[in-house]
């Protein structure tokens, strides 16, 4: 549980959605959909109206993911939650709908598409590869529906504001250059844990995304540093679900 009836909600559906591609009840994926573009959504002082509001402007947005990772600060927290609730309304078949390619559009513009280092969390960036996963043009060479013209999005250090037009492909592939180098030494992904990158990647159709399958497991099999804290048997099981589910990956793949 969360301190956000929203993203509670996201993280309910999931298991059904992520299983079968569906939810018993299109009503909840409205009460998702209503919370876009409201305050407290990520960008909202800045014009951005795409974006999902988990929590209030003046709530302090903190929780743990299943896989029990924590958001590392206030803003990185209401970009995660927004990233989970889209995921939910993509991966239950709503990648149609207008208003669910702006809220990945969203996502993107401050994940896959700034200039130089990546500066989104690794977190962040992980969960965003769900987004990928889930998308039906992941490949395609079709402009992503990102609105530019949020103050937001001006900040010249951040983006080339000569250069805006980013495909589905684009992204896809520079999420896979992160992932290479992600999954190329121990500690490229703090805050993260291994398995919350593995799971997104099983769904990617790609020889890259395989070679770093592999990096991944062996990255695992020396153990990870949780940096001291005990992390709760509920996200041990988790993180178990999904290392049965990369085994059993690799050994049809031999």
């Amino acid at each position: 549980m969360t301190t956000s009836s929203t993203l509670d909600l996201a993280l309910r559906l999931w298991p059904q959605v992520r299983d079968s591609g569906r939810v018993d009840d299109a009503g909840l994926l409205d009460e998702l959909l209503a919370t876009q573009g409201r305050p407290g959504a990520p960008g909202y002082e800045g014009g951005v109206r795409g974006t999902f509001a988990c929590f209030a402007p003046d709530e302090r947005s903190s929780f743990t993911l299943p896989g029990g990772e924590q958001s590392r600060d206030d803003a990185d927290a209401r970009l995660v939650a927004h990233i989970l609730v889209t995921r939910v309304l993509l991966g239950a078949g709503l990648h149609i709908d207008r208003r669910v390619q702006r809220a990945m559009a969203d996502a993107y513009a401050v994940t896959w598409t700034v200039r130089g280092v990546l500066d989104a969390s690794p977190l962040a960036l992980a969960t965003s590869l769900w987004l990928i996963a889930l998308d039906p043009l992941q490949i395609s060479d079709q402009p992503l529906a990102i609105d530019w013209t949020p103050s937001a999005y001006q900040d010249a250090e951040r983006w080339d504001l000569d250069y805006r037009l980013f495909s589905h492909y684009d992204v896809h592939q520079r999420a896979l250059d992160w992932v290479a180098y992600a999954s190329a030494a121990p500690g490229r992904h703090p805050g993260c844990s291994v398995w919350t990158l593995v799971e997104p990647l099983l769904r990617f159709d790609d020889q890259r995304a395989q070679i770093a399958l592999g990096q991944f497991a062996g990255l695992a099999a020396g153990g990870e540093d949780e940096g001291g804290a005990p992390v709760p048997a509920a996200a041990m099981l988790e993180r178990a679900r999904v290392e049965a589910l990369l085994r059993a990956h690799l050994a049809a793949a031999r």
